[in-house]
């Protein structure tokens, strides 16, 4: 069976009672990047034709014309025909996309669960990336743009709309913009905001109370205990996340580690007393930390153990007694 059959007997199943108990092995399938972009693409061509029928040319249609008539064909040639006409709108809808008003896109929810990057093409043109284990509600209205990144930490790259602000929920913030490219990650910490291109407005309460701060690009600011800070200057660590490298300047080796772990992945444990003069320099894979914890063994004269599933340890190497 094709990944677009499997992908549309999940989309029929996801919709129907059993929905709730199937969630977990949904998200096992759905966790493969080709899997995940089937699915996508089946999910934007349902939701696209469901809004054509409201634009002003699905409403100059005569929908009556469809009913059977007294005269009816062979049940056959009707599914038939019926099957066509599906297979039209999937091939036609992402060409009639860019010829039609959006006016209504249904709330739905993506997620990134495996442990790498997805990217996905939102229907009003912006582009939103996820770091891994992150999840992102969209709602799309005929006057707004909102969002609520629920888990992790996403980049939004937005497409310009004069008339539908773009609008994403965080913790108990919000952040609103129009045509820029910004960052937002929920942590145990707080909410925090990024902004690259552009200018975007972070609010302390998501109803427009309390205070409201405005970012320039390469500035930061930290929602935290439900108060907003002062913004200040966003290091290039903070941008670097969505790039497959990741880089270290004389980093203490702790530190290196728990930035590797917060990428996701095989998990790297320190074992017993590590010097402070272990600092990491160089740039290393974000998706090979068992390459990273080698090079790192290698540098300070530390032994790798491979505990399955997922654990690397880093000990020190045990000396020779002598006789």
């Amino acid at each position: 069976m094709s990944r677009e059959h499997d992908a549309a007997a999940w989309f029929a199943r996801m919709r129907g009672p059993d929905a709730t108990g199937a969630r977990s092995q949904f998200e096992a399938w759905y966790g493969d990047s080709e899997n995940a972009a089937a699915y996508d693409h089946l999910v934007r061509s349902w939701e696209q034709a469901k809004f054509l029928a409201n634009t002003p040319t699905g409403r100059a249609r005569n929908l009556e014309l469809a009913r059977p008539g007294r005269q009816r064909k062979p049940i056959v040639f009707g599914m038939a025909l019926a099957a066509a006409v599906c297979l039209c709108l999937v091939w036609a809808m992402p060409r009639v996309q860019q010829f039609l008003p959006l006016e209504h896109s249904p709330s739905r929810e993506i997620a990134s669960l495996g442990d790498s990057l997805r990217t996905v093409l939102l229907a009003d043109g912006s582009r939103v990336t996820l770091d891994r284990a992150s999840r992102l509600a969209v709602d799309f209205r005929a006057d707004e743009r909102r969002l609520r990144l629920i888990a992790g930490r996403a980049r939004f790259d937005v497409a310009h709309d004069p008339v539908r602000p773009f609008m994403v929920d965080a913790g108990p913030g919000t952040v609103i913009a129009h045509g820029t490219v910004f960052d937002v990650s929920v942590a145990p910490g707080g909410v925090e905001i990024v902004l690259l291109q552009g200018a975007i407005e972070a609010r302390e309460r998501a109803d427009g109370a309390g205070r409201v701060r405005r970012l320039s690009p390469g500035q930061k600011v930290l929602i935290s205990g439900g108060a907003l800070e002062m913004p200040v200057a966003a290091s290039m660590r903070d941008m670097q996340w969505v790039t497959p490298m990741i880089a270290f300047d004389a980093t203490p080796l702790d530190a290196a580690v728990a930035r590797f772990n917060r990428i996701g992945g095989r998990r790297i444990v320190i074992e017993g007393q590590i010097s402070p003069r272990m600092r990491v320099t160089g740039t290393f894979r974000r998706d090979d930390p068992a390459g990273f914890a080698t090079t790192i063994a290698a540098s300070f004269g530390l032994e790798v153990r491979r505990e399955e599933p997922a654990m690397l340890v880093l000990v020190a190497q045990r000396s020779e007694k002598k006789s």
